[in-house]
């Protein structure tokens, strides 16, 4: 059943709501209860009856479920909270008293930890613009590894002239990116490891070595082990 969805922007405050103190204890304190107030969602009217939509094939979500997962943000920590990742989107949904609603990412959210994955906000660099997402974190240390997961939407497709039915619209999971940050530096794009080995400075012979004895190409178990490598030197 499709649920009424409040969006939450945390770039903007908006005039008369403010987020009160965090309790230190009692029904809600730190957990997903009072996470409406605390990060200036307005938990105001349902929206009207949703329109319904033609089904689309395939799912824009990391997971279909709802699991119950963590928050870390400026503000406090939230506890058993059930949410999922829209990946398509890029925004992470929770649920409370049957709303839906949608956690953009933001400076004020540092960390969403999820039963498989934890997520984190970031900004990355295009033409020059910080633009804020949701990263899986991979490893962290002095070079932190993140990938980021890509969903996206095709459109329904009518029927060619031999064709009695068109095609409906899809979600399409892409390649996964990765990126990497260097002693808390800016997040960079890993275009190669070639390219990514000419920034690793210190301990550059021996990763070289570790990179051409491993075989470290640019899949996901490769960079894992080659940051976990990198961070223990």
């Amino acid at each position: 059943m499709l649920k009424a969805i409040l969006f939450l922007s945390l770039h903007v405050i908006v005039t008369g709501l403010y987020a009160q103190a965090l309790p230190a204890n009692g029904q809600g304190a730190g957990s997903g209860m009072n996470i409406t107030d605390h990060l200036l969602i307005a938990a105001s009217k349902r929206a009207g009856k949703p329109i319904e939509a033609e089904p689309i094939v395939g799912t824009p979500y990391l997971e279909d479920d709802f699991k119950e997962g963590k928050v870390i943000t400026t503000k406090g920590v939230f506890d058993a909270i059930p949410m999922r990742y829209n990946v398509e989107g890029d925004y992470v949904e929770f649920k409370q008293k049957d709303v839906t609603y949608i956690l953009d990412p933001s400076p004020i959210v540092k960390k969403v930890s999820l039963p498989a994955t934890p997520l984190v906000v970031d900004s990355y660099d295009v033409k020059g613009k910080p633009v804020y997402g949701y990263y899986v974190l991979l490893d962290s240390g002095r070079l932190t590894l993140l990938m980021k997961k890509k969903v996206i939407l095709r459109p329904a497709q009518a029927p060619k002239a031999i064709e009695t039915e068109g095609k409906p619209a899809r979600y399409e999971k892409l390649g996964d990116e990765f990126f990497y940050k260097l002693n808390g530096g800016p997040v960079t794009e890993i275009v190669s490891v070639k390219k990514m080995l000419e920034v690793l400075t210190d301990h550059q012979d021996e990763v070289k070595a570790f990179v051409s004895k491993e075989k470290i190409s640019k899949k996901e178990r490769d960079l894992v082990k080659l940051a976990e490598y990198y961070n223990q030197l």
